[in-house]
This record gives C-alpha cells, structure tokens and sequence, in this order.
C-alpha cells in the first residue's frame, strides 16, 4: 500500500489525522484536546523541492503541488495566482540611504497582481476551492471584514460551491456586491467582526455546514506558505526583514511552517525578522506588545492582550479588534526579534499618493499601511545596513474603489486659462515626500 501524502498532526498534543474528511468530521479540532491547531505534515521527500526552484515561470503556486494538500491535479480550481512578481522600489531604498545612512535593499511583493482578485487572500481561496471540491463538499461558510471573503465568494463560485458569507455591515459595499454577483449569499452583520465570527458560527452548527477556522487553518497556512518557496525562487534566498500590514496574522504563520518544512534539506534557512504593522485606529497587538516590552516580557506574556469593541478604522478590512493569535505571533517576534509597529491612519492617503507617483501604481489602503511601516522601520532603526528587506503589498486599489476618489488632490477648478499656470513635477514630488513623512 503506497503511503498517503500527507497527514495532520495537532499542535498540542501530537495527535495525528488521517485526513481531510475525517478532520472534516472531527469539526476541524482534535478528538482528544479539543484543539484546533493542526498543522498538515508531508510525506513526502524534501530533497527534491530545491530543483522546482530552478524553474522561471510558474503559473500558480500549484507549481508546487508535491508539497501541497491536494491528491489530484484535476480539481485544481486556479486563476493563476501566487506566482507573482517581487519588484524592487529603488525611491525607497534611496530615502533610506539618503535620509538614514542605510544600504539596503527593498523588494515589494505584488498581491495586488495575483490573477483573481488582486489580493493577498488568492492563494488561500484557490486552495480552499480546490480541497473542498476534491472532497464533494458542496456549502461553506466564512466569516471575513473583505479581501477574504471576495476571494472566497469567487473561487468557490468557480468551483460550484455554495458559500454562505458574513461580513460586518462597515465592509466596503463594492466587495460585498461583487460577491453577491457570483451568486454566493452575503450576510451583512450590523456589528463588528467579533461578532460576525459568532454568528458565522452559529450558522455552522444550526445547518451543519462546514465553516473555515480562520488564521489557523490548515487550508490557508498551506496555500501562504508557498510564499517562502516563490521567495527561494524569485531572490535565491530569504530576506532579513518580512514587513506586513496585520489583521489576523496567517502570514506569519505560514512563514513559520515553511521555513521548518525546508530546514532539514536548506540548513541556512532562516525565519526573517517579523515587522508587523497596525493603525493607530486599530492596534491591539501592538498595545499588548508595548505593555509586555514595558514589562521585559514577562512569563506568559503572550497571553495577555487587549479587546478593542467596535475599532474606529476606515480600513476595514484591518478591523479586528480581539486578535486570537497574537499569543502565536507575539512568540514568534519574541523568538526572532521581530515588532509590532504602531503608524497613523491620517496618513494613509498621502503615502498612497507617493507611491503613485513614484511607481504609477495604485495601492489599496492595507498596503498603505505596510508602507507607512517600512517607512517607520527605516527611522527606527529596524532595518540595517546590508539587508534586504521584503514588503508585503496585501491588496490594490480594485479592493477599496471609493479610496481612489481621495487621491487626486492636485486637481484644480478654473474658470478660465489666466487660473492656469505651468506644472512642475518635482516640486508636486517634494510635496508628497514632506506630506508622507510629517
């Protein structure tokens, strides 16, 4: 009998699953402790995985499907996501040596390329389609504040999967139509994304429908870690700085699965340094984490945390006010001298409208946020001299329509030519470095 490809194990007491439908009927928790940690483990040869690296042109990240949770290619459902350009934003790198005295190097990760919906929750959609529909599963249901839920709405309508979808009721409007188009059933929840999450669950078990676990799901730790396999591939190696903008934290996460996956066959494999970045409207995480430091971290300092009801941001999809898995991610920062970063939400048009001038490329406000962070660890000294650093763009401009409208500030009303006068580019340049970094 040939020996199955993969298996799950629970992360707290080392139980192991077979597979996907007894996990499925397990209700996606361990038997024994009632856990819902459970990380896939391979069996699989690893040696192997450094030629796939060799290759220049991936479709998707299913170029990786040896090292995936999925038995027959056929049931792929993909839009060629997660093979997607890193490109080098020299401006950033020139700030840096000019303004701070640092050397580095500044890659950016294009999400807002991925061929589905242009965000950073693809890979993950893609993965969770092609499981379910290998497994005859039919309704799902997810609870999501937006980039999740569209990727969701769209790749399991592509898989003919009924999803049912819960999303706070201050979600973009745009993202929840565009769900409703591909048939999919959008629930708008007049509370906050704590509370959806609870109705989601509630509409799991009154119709037993299978419901997605959220940060810690098997099927999306999965899908995010093949960002370290594209890295390998794209850079040789992997960078000495990660910067993203968090809500949940599945990045991380997979980061951390991937790199002890590909230990034993790279030994000089290593984690980077975790810069995670929340606004000011929103920013648990980094409360709790300031309090520890404030505290020299404290035994059991992971545990404690604070609950922000109801968060003021405009960012909605960055809106999570009770984070469940900082405990995990404030451990894997403490292990790797990593930080949360705290930046202003005021200032998240004037760095939209900097990167648009000096990339003519239009970021969504999450990746605002990320950027506002790489320009924080600059300052702060969190980035040194020979590193290369890489920035996690979560999501374009198509995520957030209504955002595009508040950048054209440099438009002018006149009423006849004498209004007019000759434009200069380098001082509209210079006006949008100081408007960024005041």
């Amino acid at each position: 009998m040939s020996k199955a490809k993969f298996h799950f194990r629970c992360v707290a007491c080392g139980r192991r699953t077979p597979d996907f439908p007894t996990w499925f009927s397990q209700n996606q928790q361990c038997p024994e402790c009632k856990s819902k940690h459970a990380e896939i483990e391979y069996n699989v040869d690893y040696t192997a995985f450094p030629l796939l690296l060799k290759e220049n042109d991936p479709k998707s990240f299913w170029h990786y499907f040896d090292y995936l949770p999925l038995h027959d290619r056929k049931n792929i459902v993909s839009c060629q996501e997660g093979a997607i350009p890193l490109e080098r934003w020299s401006f950033f790198e020139q700030y840096a040596a000019e303004q701070h005295k640092i050397d580095c190097k500044i890659y950016v990760y294009r999400n807002d390329l991925n061929g589905g919906t242009n965000t950073f929750k693809d890979i993950a959609a893609s993965m969770a389609a092609s499981v379910l529909k290998e497994h005859n599963i039919n309704q799902y249901c997810i609870a999501s504040t937006g980039n999740t839920a569209t990727a969701y709405g769209k790749y399991l309508a592509i898989a003919g999967i009924n999803a049912a979808i819960f999303m706070p009721k201050n979600s973009v409007e745009a993202s929840q139509a565009e769900i409703a188009s591909y048939g999919q059933q959008v629930y708008s929840i007049d509370g906050d994304y704590t509370y959806t999450k609870q109705v989601a669950a509630d509409y799991a078990r009154k119709f037993s429908v299978l419901i997605s676990s959220g940060n810690i799901d098997p099927i999306r730790i999965e899908s995010k870690r093949t960002m370290v396999f594209e890295w390998l591939r794209l850079l040789g190696r992997m960078p000495d700085v990660y910067i993203q903008a968090i809500s949940g934290g599945t990045g991380p996460l997979a980061l951390d699965k991937a790199v002890r996956e590909l230990s034993p066959c790279m030994s000089d494999l290593h984690l980077p340094k975790l810069l995670m970045v929340q606004t000011d409207k929103c920013d648990p995480m980094v409360q709790a984490w300031e309090n520890a430091k404030a505290q020299n971290f404290p035994q059991g300092f992971e545990q404690q945390y604070p609950i922000i009801d109801n968060p003021k941001t405009a960012i909605s999809i960055l809106a999570t006010g009770n984070p469940t898995t900082y405990p995990m991610l404030a451990g894997l920062l403490r292990k790797y001298g990593g930080n949360f970063l705290r930046v202003k939400e005021d200032k998240v048009i004037d760095v939209t409208r900097l990167v648009a001038y000096e990339r003519k490329t239009h970021i969504g406000p999450a990746s605002a946020v990320c950027i506002l962070g790489l320009l924080k660890a600059i300052e702060q000294g969190e980035i040194q001299n020979n590193q290369t650093v890489l920035v996690n763009i979560g999501e374009g401009i198509k995520r957030a329509p209504a955002f595009l409208h508040k950048l054209g500030h440099h438009i002018k009303n006149i009423l006849s030519v004498d209004d007019c006068y000759l434009p200069d580019m380098n001082r509209f340049r210079k006006e949008l470095w100081k408007n960024a970094l005041d």
